[in-house]
């Protein structure tokens, strides 16, 4: 369960604290640089992203993620944890019993990435940050929601320090089969394991290899994530039993 101050932490900033709890988590915050940090993302992703359900379903899934890795020392970054989270990300999933019906006489790699591909949702971000453009991100992200994935790919790829304009540019060629250049993002940002999007990055990149005929590649990566706290080491597992 969530421990008292991170309790105090989400009530506090809801404004759902007694004046006296709310004095007691400020000077808290004053001495714990940690916690400080956690609020500052908190507060962002509720100033970020459209609580939708489904975006609350998600987070109540990576909270219970968050805590199993923790108890096997093998917890992702808590800033990447919360954006992702908050970013939306999700993946409608296949259930893994129509996946395999599907999948049991078809292994070839493009039949795979037909059914386990999945086009992430777009985030919107609502104000401005260093690495975000405010307004300018949300008309190009807008763009990629529409569906027009080769203008979106041109527009997104021109945020060279946006984490999340990586990512959807990768998609965006993904999209339109661009695979070259959407593996050659894919694999900069699964480079990094403290990127926003580096579990994604490397599920992507996974069936970039899939349509690159990389199958040696692809292998390695849903290995690689089959075997840790990866979001998609379910699937993951699911795809290296048709391709071993």
């Amino acid at each position: 369960m969530m421990n008292k101050i991170e309790k105090k932490l989400e009530e506090f900033i809801s404004g759902e604290l007694s004046e006296d709890d709310a004095k007691q988590i400020r000077e808290e915050l004053q001495k714990n640089p940690k916690l400080t940090k956690e609020k500052e993302l908190r507060e962002l992703i509720d100033n970020v992203i459209k609580e939708d359900k489904e975006v609350i379903d998600f987070r109540i899934n990576l909270a219970k993620l968050s805590r199993e890795s923790k108890k096997q020392k093998m917890s992702l970054p808590m800033k990447r944890k919360w954006y992702i989270a908050a970013a939306s990300i999700t993946v409608a999933l296949a259930s893994g019993a129509s996946a395999f019906l599907i999948l049991n006489n078809q292994s070839r790699p493009e039949d795979i990435f037909k059914v386990y591909y999945q086009t992430p949702k777009p985030i919107k971000i609502v104000r401005s940050g260093a690495n975000f453009p405010g307004d300018t991100f949300n008309r190009d992200m807008q763009i990629y929601s529409d569906g027009n994935y080769d203008e979106a790919s041109r527009r997104l790829i021109k945020y060279s320090s946006n984490p999340a304009a990586r990512f959807y540019a990768a998609i965006s060629y993904m999209e339109i089969g661009q695979y070259n250049n959407a593996e050659s993002i894919l694999s900069f940002i699964a480079s990094n394991p403290s990127d926003l999007f580096y579990d994604q990055a490397q599920w992507y990149l996974g069936l970039c290899y899939l349509m690159n005929n990389k199958k040696q590649e692809a292998i390695d990566v849903f290995s690689r994530i089959a075997h840790s706290q990866n979001l998609y080491n379910d699937k993951a597992a699911q795809i290296l039993s048709k391709l071993q």
